[in-house]
This record gives structure tokens, C-alpha cells and sequence, in this order.
């Protein structure tokens, strides 16, 4: 492949093996997650909170529509595929831990941190929070809709 013999003036980064151009921002290095584990930037706690909250929700699902009318296969199928959901995140993390290399933060140094996000920094409460706040509302709304659907039948 042939090089131009000019290059543009931009602030453009342009690499031999293509054209494509990666914009560069002034000051700023690219970041890489090469030999980090994938999962690790958030301690095990936040994890365990959205798998619990998950298994809250097809617990609910199931002590409230399991044995109606044609409703086992139906959670059956959702059971499956919440835990292949869960599984093969665990699973990935669980062979890298072995590999890479594994920050030991724990959950008070997370909760005191600040967290990189698109559009700057938030607290390590916030990103907790906002990790967990999509299971937690769908754990509550099995819950209601199944307390429902009890009262009502």
C-alpha cells in the first residue's frame, strides 16, 4: 500500500495499514484496556447487586405466574435466557481473573471514588446507582405485576 506524499493538515492521526483517520484531542493519550479483566472496573459487589436483582425478578415472575396456564414455558424460556444473560459475563470474567492482571479495589474505596464517564466524572455512588437501577425497577415491576395478577385471580 502506498503512502500520500502529503498529508492533510489535520488533527487527524493517520495510520499505514489504512486510510481511516482517528481524530486525536489535544492532550490526550488513547487509553487502552489491554491485559486489564473485563468487568474489573467496578467491584464485585455492583455485580452482585445486579444478579441478585435479576434473580429477584424471575423469582417473582415464577412464584406468581408459574403453574397458570401455559405460563411454564414461558418462564421456562425467560430463565434461559436470564441465565445465559448472567452466565457468560461471569464466566469471562472468571477465566480472565486467571490471566490478567486484577485491580483489588473494594466497594468502600469504590463508593469514595470518582468514575470516568462520557461526558466527565461522577462519584462511585452515582455510577453504583446507575448500574442498578434498571434490575432494581424491573425486580419491583415482577413484583407488582405478580402481586396483581395474585390479588386479582
Amino acid at each position: 500500500m502506498r503512502v500520500a506524499k502529503s498529508l492533510p493538515q489535520s488533527n487527524a492521526v493517520v495510520t499505514r495499514q489504512s486510510s481511516t483517520r482517528v481524530p486525536k484531542i489535544a492532550g490526550s493519550q488513547f487509553r487502552s484496556s489491554h491485559g486489564s479483566i473485563p468487568g474489573d472496573e467496578f467491584p464485585a459487589a455492583v455485580y452482585r447487586t445486579v444478579v441478585f436483582a435479576f434473580v429477584w425478578m424471575m423469582l417473582a415472575g415464577w412464584l406468581a405466574f408459574g403453574g397458570a396456564r401455559g405460563t411454564d414455558l414461558d418462564l421456562a424460556i425467560a430463565t434461559v435466557l436470564c441465565t445465559v444473560f448472567l452466565g457468560i459475563p461471569i464466566l469471562l470474567y472468571r477465566t480472565a481473573r486467571n490471566r490478567l492482571q486484577r485491580t483489588n479495589q473494594n466497594s468502600k474505596q469504590f463508593l469514595e471514588s470518582r468514575v470516568d464517564i462520557a461526558t466527565g466524572t461522577i462519584s462511585g455512588t452515582e455510577a453504583w446507582l446507575e448500574v442498578i437501577l434498571i434490575p432494581i425497577a424491573l425486580a419491583l415491576a415482577a413484583t407488582l405485576i405478580g402481586g396483581v395478577f395474585v390479588f386479582m385471580s
